[in-house]
């Protein structure tokens, strides 16, 4: 399947290195795990049987023990001890011995383990009090014992030995893992990367294009019918402005003068004096321009209790303005209706030639042209963010993908004893 599975299992195998590819790690893992656990069984068969021929002759001393104890008469105190340490020593003894022993090596191992462990713990717990009542028997039985010891004692090396290099391949399992999970994401940071600049083209050439269409509306819009409307448009602009500054000005004047005409008011009859004053007043205190409906019916009212505080000399004009507005010639509600009026019919008019602009076929194709432009622009911006994070991001990764690698590289030639050399990806 993979190349370097032919060249672990050639006749050269010992003095060719191996080169692999990143793919190819969990694979070569499972074949290295395989080795070990087909060399353990091999380093440790003998022994394996030896446990097992020692564990069934085990099992028939133990045994043998009872005939023993019916063929043969002891002393009163023997007797004693035979009878109520015996069922005890061959219980414990063939608990351990009974069951089979796994076939796979590493669980016979920690089996043979346990029942070595059982049987050493039944020699020094009850098998003391028979060594006096049987002592060939029991002698014959700790030799068999202790046969059994030297047998796993003679495996505790190889599978330490394997464990370790098991540890190993299970952190090399891990490193390959999230070298996978980092090449994978160097992979898909490039797909990113192109597919940004593509779309990044994309909205550049579409700008472009907007550019164009709104020059060539520029151009259009300079002719002299549209310079004109535009030039009307300005006009009304400024007569709306110039309205609207008046007004804000001549109800500024008034709304002093009412403030004035409602502490009068108040310090002459009382704090409930003030009631036709006080909405008004309430309604200039806003920071927009009050609406005509708003503002007159109110106005109308209070103006005339302003005239005569100014008749009686409770209020005094101050300046050239208050004068000019509260004079006996001026019909203050007329002027300010007027006012109203024009920066109405001004704003009317406004608004009519700035929907005859707008429906102008350039103006509006120019207008359209601006709002994509806008909408071209954020996201263009948005897409070139975007393409610097990920810039940064592939180059992380390009930078940790070499370290994973090269300690890859280094575990694995320590578990095969010889350099390996591992390959990564096109464009790693």
């Amino acid at each position: 399947m993979f190349k370097f599975l032919k060249d672990r299992f050639s006749k050269e195998r010992e003095e060719k290195p191996i080169t692999i590819q990143i793919g190819e790690v969990p694979t070569l893992l499972d074949v290295l795990d395989a080795e070990i656990t087909a060399d353990i069984a091999a380093r440790t068969e003998g022994h394996r049987n030896a446990v097992t021929a020692a564990r069934t002759e085990l099992r028939e001393l133990v045994r043998d023990l009872r005939s023993k104890e019916r063929e043969e008469a002891y002393h009163p105190k023997l007797e004693k001890i035979a009878r109520n340490t015996l069922p005890l020593f061959e219980k414990s003894m063939l608990s351990s011995l009974v069951k089979d022993l796994p076939l796979e090596p590493e669980e016979f191992y920690t089996a043979a383990s346990e029942c070595l462990k059982g049987c050493v713990k039944g020699l020094a717990g009850p098998g003391r009090y028979l060594r006096s009542v049987f002592p060939d028997e029991m002698k014959e039985i700790r030799v068999t014992v202790d046969r059994i010891g030297r047998e796993v004692n003679a495996m505790t090396p190889h599978f330490a030995g394997a464990r370790r290099k098991r540890d190993q391949i299970a952190g090399l399992r891990k490193t390959a893992a999230s070298l996978s999970g980092t090449v994978a994401d160097h992979e898909k940071m490039v797909a990113d990367l192109a597919r940004t600049r593509d779309e990044i083209a994309l909205e550049e050439h579409a700008i472009e294009d907007l550019s164009k269409v709104l020059a060539q509306a520029g151009d259009a819009a300079a002719s002299a019918e549209i310079a004109g409307l535009k030039t009307v448009i300005s006009g009304l602009h400024e007569e709306v402005s110039a309205a609207d500054r008046a007004l804000r000005s001549d109800l500024s004047v008034i709304s002093h003068l009412l403030r004035k005409g409602e502490k009068v008011l108040q310090r002459r009859e009382g704090a409930s004096a003030a009631r036709e004053i006080e909405p008004v007043v309430d309604v200039l205190a806003g920071s927009g321009l009050p609406a005509e409906e708003q503002m007159v019916p109110g106005l109308a009212r209070a103006l005339p209790l302003i005239r005569s505080m100014i008749g009686s000399g409770e209020i005094v004009l101050k300046n050239k303005e208050e004068r000019e507005l509260f004079s006996e010639d001026t019909d203050i509600m007329a002027r300010i209706r007027a006012l109203y009026a024009q920066r109405r019919d001004a704003e009317s008019r406004l608004k009519a030639s700035e929907r005859a602009y707008a429906v102008i076929p350039v103006i509006e194709q120019a207008r359209k042209a601006e709002r994509e432009m806008q909408k071209r622009e954020a996201r263009l911006a948005s897409l070139r963010e975007r393409m610097t994070t990920i810039g940064e991001r592939k180059q992380a990764l390009e930078a940790e993908i070499p370290a994973l690698m090269a300690g890859i590289e280094q575990e694995i030639s320590t578990l095969e004893g010889k350099p390996v050399t591992l390959i990564g990806n096109e464009g790693i």
